[in-house]
């Protein structure tokens, strides 16, 4: 069973299907396929990454250019599926609520709930795979007095186009892709915008190359020109990896975003909008590049910053009025007819909704302890069979995860093929394999941007544990995991 049609669910199963397994069912809570792009439809939602990177390897695309929208990127997975048939393996509108090891049958009680019919059912699978992501349950702070307001409130994952902004006061609280991606709409819809954030990005401003219809029929006809692209993208991007560490590279790095940000931003808005924390300690934003007039390079997203009805508001909220929000420093009120929550997504409680229940009885919760882990993020002991991809600890912040998911879905493919040749009944990881494991990685995370202490990420727990991050290189997770070392497991 894979849990999840996203990028995560379908690559798993195209590289269950090389291997020649057949016989898996992929759950999908939605209507379609997608994941994040299926769930997120804001105005303006596309992927930071350029397009040919953030592709599957092997599966020829057709992008109308670098920076395709959040509904193309969707179709290129639903087109993924259709063609190299994946639609029959998957079971739309159902939740898999609660997966519990039978050591009895050696194989996982499955409990899904179809949520047209309303109808449970209880299905056994010799191996379950999570791919629900680690962006999916959209997350919205527990502010004071949030019941009350008495205009339209939404989060950005979960917008409501039903809504006309047209001549209202907008808030938006947060300062993530989302936030960044959304506020050129509002803004040119609104009366007033006013962006609430605590924290600012740094925001780079990216090159987006958009394709020609001749250009996109070379493409088509010659995918190669498009793997061509992936590959050169894939080492500039792979390139930034040293800056990911505390030391002169990412020093050197963060001064010159900053240096860009101040030519590109009024001095009006230097102190609220250019950052003050170490580079890379949280996301990065980035906006496509323009140039004003002048010549001057900017982007998008700092021209909205620039409009006379958009005001960025450096603060934390206090409190939620019917009519506004209370701001914390001052107590000054901002009066709103609609609130946008731009606050992210509940990234650090990894494989929920899913309840997962393993060999000794105890979930996986329990069995974590407020501090998601795993054997290069993918399994974890006396979970036998159960396997996790874009789990904990393989999030990047110099390259696109899209490839450290290929390496796990192949790790985890080789290891259920193991059931599939009749080897054993039981894979799990050993306590020795994941101990070692998880001591250097939390050595080599210690020395990385993503550690540092006091500020704020959707990397942290809320006692401050970094545990989405990945501190290897994309080519190194790729080589520590391309082959399964039977030494690190237990087959039983």
């Amino acid at each position: 069973a894979i849990v999840g049609a996203g990028f995560s669910g379908l690559i798993a199963a195209l590289h269950l299907k090389r291997r020649g397994i057949e016989d898996f069912t992929i759950f999908e809570s939605e209507e379609r396929i997608g994941g994040t792009w299926q769930k997120n439809t804001y105005p303006g939602v596309a992927c930071d990454t350029p397009a040919p990177a953030y592709s599957i390897q092997g599966v020829p695309t057709n992008w109308s250019g670098e920076r395709p929208s959040g509904a193309e990127i969707r179709q290129h997975l639903e087109d993924t599926a259709i063609n190299h048939d994946l639609m029959r393996h998957i079971r739309f509108n159902t939740d898999v609520e609660q997966a519990r090891w039978n050591e009895d049958t050696k194989q996982w009680d499955v409990s899904t709930l179809e949520k047209t019919q309303k109808s449970s059912e209880k299905i056994q699978f010799n191996s379950l795979v999570s791919a629900v992501g680690q962006l999916n349950v959209p997350k919205v702070p527990r502010y004071d007095g949030l019941s009350n307001f008495k205009g339209d409130l939404f989060h950005t994952a979960e917008w409501d186009h039903g809504v006309s902004l047209e001549g209202k006061h907008v808030g938006m609280i947060g300062a993530g892709p989302s936030a960044l991606q959304v506020a050129p709409y509002i803004a040119e819809n609104a009366k007033e915008l006013k962006l609430i954030q605590r924290t600012v990005p740094y925001v780079v401003s990216q090159f987006y190359e958009e394709w020609s219809k001749e250009r996109q029929e070379l493409h088509r006809k010659d995918p190669s020109k498009v793997e061509d692209i992936r590959k050169a993208q894939f080492d500039e991007m792979e390139e930034m990896y040293p800056v990911m560490f505390i030391g002169d590279a990412n020093t050197r790095l963060a001064e010159d975003i900053k240096s860009a940000m101040r030519a590109a931003l009024p001095p009006s808005l230097h102190a609220r909008a250019i950052p003050d924390y170490p580079l890379g300690t949280k996301r990065m934003g980035f906006s496509p590049k323009l140039l004003t007039a002048d010549g001057t390079e900017t982007n998008v997203y700092f021209e909205t910053l620039k409009r006379p009805n958009v005001e960025l508001v450096r603060d934390s909220i206090s409190e939620i009025e019917g009519t506004g929000v209370r701001l914390a420093s001052d107590g000054g009120f901002l009066e709103l007819d609609a609130l946008i929550m731009a606050t992210g997504f509940h990234s650090t409680k990894f494989v929920q909704p899913l309840e997962v229940i393993g060999g000794q009885g105890q979930t996986l919760n329990e069995a974590w302890n407020g501090v998601p882990r795993g054997f290069y993020g993918m399994m974890m002991p006396q979970f036998p069979n159960f396997y996790m991809i874009y789990g904990p600890g393989t999030n990047l912040g110099q390259n696109t995860v899209i490839y450290n998911i290929e390496s796990s879905s192949n790790y985890i493919a080789q290891c259920v093929e193991f059931l599939e040749q009749g080897r054993c009944a039981k894979v799990e990881i050993s306590e020795k394999a994941m101990d070692e494991y998880y001591s250097e990685y939390r050595t080599e995370l210690s020395k990385t941007a993503w550690a540092v202490e006091g500020v704020d990420s959707w990397y942290k727990t809320q006692q401050g544990v970094v545990v989405n991050q990945s501190p290897y290189s994309v080519v190194e997770y790729a080589r520590r995991t391309a082959t399964v070392n039977e030494n690190d497991l237990v087959l039983s």
